[in-house]
């Protein structure tokens, strides 16, 4: 009788506890990618992001959820007046108490390795060492590079009684890089294959990328990496609602400029990973600041406005914005210039007219931009100067503290065309390299095959309709010259794609000045996307 009502509380034992040995172990992640030293709160009323606000989701979720992993997924530098000040080392100092790990954006590497390697020892600032942990394994150093005691390929952290392996990678797009960078980067790919398997015999049971390749590659190619579970991602700047489910791995991102806070919950049973539940955190003005943070983040605004180079660029009124001036255009409107890429070409060009550069020749001036080069839409209302560098912020000078300043290059007609067919070899993918224009307007079909790099070389066309291509309305000469305004660091680019000016007028000029003077000397700003740029695979049939 003993043994048969033994057996029977066994039987009836059993069905619960199978759920709970399959409930497995969960893990937390908070993630942020792309945060590009936005310390403080911007936007209409300063009502989007900040540090605070962002450090203060973080603490919650530890505190509702123990053990947690909090991970950046690069690019924390360049963007604000706060990095052309304390060029980033402030912002990681303040981080190593918010994240366990980033990995290394192409904006880390603006400044070039041994400026990079001496900001994270202090030396720049004085200061004490960065001590949060940075991965990259796809950049290859020198034995005896500075860097090297930064950088590390992957790291093993212990959460939960889960062994974690991270990985970092970072993009290798040369459009990013000087040479001087291109040349110590591996194929992120194999990189994160290699560390994954490394990961994997140390006895990791979840391996996390974080990859600073763009939501594009971590679809097509990072997915089919083998041994990694999750790719918490950055560089295109997604704010992905919901985690995608590619080739097995989960894959999310959180926006950029600290905009966006992700917090994904996934559960470990018998060597499966699975998705629980996932949140994309809107940093507005319902959330609270971490008040940890206010005095040392109000120290650093001080220290900007106090600097004579800078002045009151987070209060002094520029301008009105009538509404937002975006820089990226909608997706399905066939017009393919932007309100904020024609307000600053406008203003390269009225910039070189209004201080009399002398341009040898009686040649047509035209400006361009590329929109990998505008980084951020202007807000309806009050502009400030912080806000128009957020817009054009790359490059940097010590001595200013600005970015790049604009150039004026001979280009032949040819040349020119050869540049816009390029320009839109990828637009199906991204816009980065398309450009922006003033004083010209062209036309191309986007459901036209793209040319090759080859083919380009070859004077071969297949988007760009040459007919359309008017320059100062006139049709294009291919066989004329043109001076065409620049930003040094687009220069700098196509120069690398073999497309030679055959002068280059200096000027002398930052790109934010010119940007702000213009704003100035409009007051209002009420810039329109107007079909400068035309898609025409996308009118009306």
């Amino acid at each position: 009788m003993l043994k048969k009502t033994i057996t029977t509380l066994i039987l009836f034992l059993i069905p619960l506890m199978v759920p709970l040995v399959c409930m497995g172990q969960e893990l937390t992640i908070v993630h942020v990618n792309d945060t590009h030293s936005h310390l403080f709160p911007f936007g209409p009323a300063n009502s989007f992001g900040g540090m605070a606000k962002v450090s203060y989701l973080i603490r919650k979720a530890r505190h509702e959820n123990g053990e947690i992993l909090a991970l950046h997924a690069g690019d924390a530098f360049v963007g604000t007046f706060a990095f052309n000040k304390y060029l980033g080392y402030e912002e990681l100092k303040l981080m190593e108490d918010m994240y366990d790990v980033m990995c290394l954006g192409n904006h880390e590497f603006d400044l070039g390795p041994d400026n990079l390697a001496a900001i994270l020892a202090g030396i720049t600032s004085g200061g004490s060492p960065v001590t949060l942990p940075i991965l990259c394994a796809n950049v290859k150093l020198p034995p005896d590079h500075p860097l090297r005691q930064f950088i590390r390929p992957h790291m093993i952290i212990n959460r939960g009684g889960l062994r974690i392996g991270l990985i970092g990678i970072v993009t290798t797009d040369p459009f990013n890089y000087s040479p001087e960078v291109q040349a110590i980067l591996a194929d992120p790919f194999a990189a994160a294959a290699k560390s994954a398997q490394i990961l994997r015999d140390r006895g990791c049971e979840i391996i996390i990328c974080l990859s600073h390749l763009g939501k594009l590659y971590d679809e097509l190619f990072l997915s089919q990496v083998p041994g990694i579970d999750i790719i918490v991602g950055g560089h295109s700047h997604d704010a992905i609602p919901e985690p995608e489910l590619v080739n097995g791995k989960i894959i999310v991102q959180a926006g950029a400029f600290n905009r966006y806070v992700g917090e994904l919950k996934v559960n470990f049973t018998r060597g499966r990973v699975d998705l629980i539940d996932y949140r994309l955190y809107d940093i507005n003005e319902r959330v609270r600041k971490d008040f940890h943070l206010l005095e040392p983040l109000r120290d650093l605004r001080t220290g900007i406005e106090e600097d004579p180079r800078f002045g009151p660029v987070y209060s002094e009124r520029v301008a009105i914005a009538k509404w937002n001036h975006e820089e990226q255009w909608n997706a399905t409107d066939p017009f393919r210039d932007t309100p904020l890429g024609n307000l600053i070409t406008d203003a390269m060009q009225d910039a070189v007219v209004k201080n009399g550069i002398q341009l040898p020749g009686e040649y047509p001036l035209v400006a361009i931009e590329a929109n990998g080069y505008i980084s951020h839409r202007i807000y309806e209302g009050k502009v400030v100067g912080n806000d128009i560098l957020r817009a054009v912020p790359y490059g940097y000078d010590p001595i200013s503290g600005l970015g790049s300043k604009i150039k004026v290059a001979l280009l032949a007609g040819a040349q020119i065309l050869a540049g816009l067919e390029f320009s839109t070899t990828m637009v199906e993918y991204t816009d980065e390299l398309s450009l922006q224009v003033s004083g010209m307007s062209f036309a191309y079909d986007s459901s036209k095959p793209a040319v090759t790099e080859e083919e380009l070389f070859q004077g071969m066309i297949s988007r760009i309709d040459p007919a359309s291509i008017r320059i100062q309305d006139q049709p294009i000469n291919p066989e004329g010259l043109y001076w065409v305004v620049l930003d040094e660091l687009l220069l700098q680019f196509l120069t690398s794609l073999n497309l030679l000016p055959f002068a280059e007028v200096e000027t002398g000029m930052f790109l934010y000045d010119v940007v702000r003077s213009y704003m100035e000397k409009l007051k209002i700003l009420r810039y329109e996307s107007e079909g400068r740029i035309v898609d025409i695979s996308l009118l009306p049939k």
